[in-house]
């Protein structure tokens, strides 16, 4: 009778109880498994605070459900009457001039925007006839777009998106790992307008040839009823494994047989055939500099911003300038001490009670990251005072929430695939069996995270492994 194998999972987060459902679902009984966490609660980034009347997000607040890893997920798991769509207009705003402007999603909003000029707008209808890049090397997202767009677009539309989603600097941001789909589009069609339409089409009648019903039209974002955490408290209770809460490795070492003893910091230690790394990359690099540094350095040298999300309600009476939207970003240029606001109210007004407009504003990001750091009282203050400039709140919020995020996101620097690419051939040969996931490799986001999770299961084998 062949020995269990006895798997380790380091990190709790989403890529790490998915990886550790994915493995119970592949391999059953013929494996054992631990998921160590370091902090108190499993979720990662996800983190819902529920009152009696609220609830308040204070990571990612919902998943796009046109990547359909997080919401199949959800089905998979029985969750589907849990599941919620947004609401409202469905619009994202830039500030611009101190008041929002709508980001244009047609041609017709695009010739009215104040976000372009003349002759921005046309530049950017100009898309469909650029030669395409012939070179497959990665490159900036900012060049990127300037490219294919013009610097306007990219400098008015693109930048302050991602400063607000991924706290980037768009002219340091790789094009490959995050928007990988338009430099196929690109490759494919020579072109992103061209590519979407034929993309578009090209399923269309595949699905016509084959007879496969249209799929169901989903909202482009999903929450759960009960906050995200729902997620994770639903994983967590399907998981078998041992589940430990703080409890942290602080070092891995090789022994007999190709396996590994991992050493915890109450004193333990774990025994394991296979480890799956679902930490920030600093992290994974503090447990293999030992064993090769200049890994160490590589996985090291992968920058991470921080952010504190501040989430406040007010009296519907209390806004004086209300807006239908998801969302307002805002430019470097604004010089104001915010990176975006959410409309949370907007988008899924099961989480607050009908009188109450919830807003979250985010700051941090590179250059700013001291200002996560002030006292409660001041960052709700510095918050407030700039919503209501964009707003005008007359009142003072009825609750309020701050979570800081000490390190937040990764910063995914041009080349980065391959940086990830290299460290993984290298520990393949010198650390069989352990193997690197999450948000700090191949994408950021719930539906990013269990994608990777499920890449990586799917590359164990027990005969080998």
């Amino acid at each position: 009778m062949r020995r269990k194998k006895k798997i380790t999972i380091i990190g709790g987060g989403i890529a790490g109880l998915a990886a550790a459902y994915y493995l119970q679902k592949k391999f059953g009984d013929e494996i054992t498994y631990t998921v160590v966490e370091k902090s108190a609660v499993f979720g990662g980034k996800i983190s819902t605070t529920r009152t009696d009347k609220f609830i308040i997000e204070g990571g990612p607040e919902s998943f796009v459900t046109r990547k359909r890893e997080a919401y199949d997920l959800c089905i998979e798991l029985g969750l589907e009457d849990r599941l919620v769509g947004t609401e409202g207009s469905g619009k994202n705003y830039i500030l611009h001039d101190g008041r929002p402007a709508a980001v244009p999603t047609n041609p017709i909003a695009l010739a009215r925007t104040p976000l372009l000029s003349g002759k921005g707008k046309i530049r950017l209808f100009k898309e469909p006839f650029v030669p395409p890049r012939m070179e497959t090397s990665d490159e900036t997202f900012s060049t990127f777009i300037s490219r294919r767009l013009g610097a306007e677009a990219a400098d008015h539309l693109a930048a302050p998106a991602l400063r607000s989603i991924y706290l980037a600097d768009i002219e340091k941001l790789s094009t490959a790992v995050s928007f990988g789909r338009f430099t196929e589009l690109e490759q494919k069609y020579g072109s992103i307008t061209k590519g979407m339409f034929s993309s578009m089409k090209e399923k269309k009648a595949a699905r016509k040839a084959s007879g496969e019903a249209k799929p169901k039209k989903l909202s482009p974002f999903m929450t759960l009823r009960s906050g995200l955490l729902e997620l994770v408290e639903t994983l967590t209770g399907r998981l078998t494994g041992d589940l430990l809460l703080e409890t942290a490795v602080t070092a891995i070492k090789k022994v007999e047989d190709g396996r590994y003893q991992l050493q915890l910091n109450n004193g333990r230690s774990l025994d394991s055939d296979i480890v799956i790394m679902a930490i920030p990359t600093f992290a994974m690099a503090d447990l293999i500099a030992p064993h090769d540094g200049k890994m160490g350095e590589l996985l090291h040298s992968m920058p991470y911003n921080a952010v504190a999300t501040v989430t406040m309600a007010f009296d519907a009476g209390d806004v004086e300038r209300p807006f239908d939207g998801f969302g307002v970003v805002v430019p470097k240029e604004a010089g104001i001490p915010l990176l975006a606001c959410e409309g949370m109210s907007i988008k899924f007004s099961h989480r607050n009670p009908e009188d109450q407009v919830v807003l979250r504003g985010f700051v941090g990001g590179k250059g700013h990251e001291h200002l996560i750091s002030l006292p409660d009282d001041a960052l709700v203050a510095l918050v407030k005072k700039q919503l209501d400039n964009i707003f005008g709140l007359k009142g003072e919020p009825t609750i309020s929430r701050i979570y800081r995020w000490q390190p937040a996101t990764p910063q995914y620097a041009v080349g980065h695939l391959e940086t990830i690419t290299a460290v993984e051939t290298k520990l393949a040969t010198l650390l069989p069996n352990i193997y690197i996931t999450g948000s700090g490799t191949r994408g950021m986001g719930i539906p990013d995270c269990i994608r990777l999770a499920q890449e990586t299961v799917s590359k164990i084998d027990l005969i080998f492994g």
